[in-house]
């Protein structure tokens, strides 16, 4: 019957069809997160670090620490509002 399509004649369009496109996974906003992420940790941190040393040093209870936490989260926040503004000026 060669009017009529049957199964290998279906088969034989499907092959030349392009095959579809696969999507790159963004590598950049990963990169991006982990940036964030490193520095409001590292931040904090520090601050804290900074707080407790000058706590020990002078001998005062959590008022140091508790400073240093406050200008470390400010940074972390500061850091942060700076890379959005670049990232979004690009």
């Amino acid at each position: 019957m060669a009017g009529t399509p049957d199964g290998d004649q279906e088969r034989d369009t499907n092959r030349n069809e392009t095959p579809p496109k696969r999507t790159a996974i963004p590598t950049a906003n990963w990169g991006l997160a982990f940036d964030l992420g490193l520095r409001l940790g590292l931040a904090i941190i520090i601050g804290l670090l900074i707080g407790l040393a000058i706590d020990n040093w002078i001998g005062t209870s959590p008022i140091f620490t508790l400073v240093g936490l406050v200008l470390g989260v400010a940074a972390a926040f500061y850091t942060i509002w700076d890379v959005a503004k670049q990232s979004m000026n690009r």
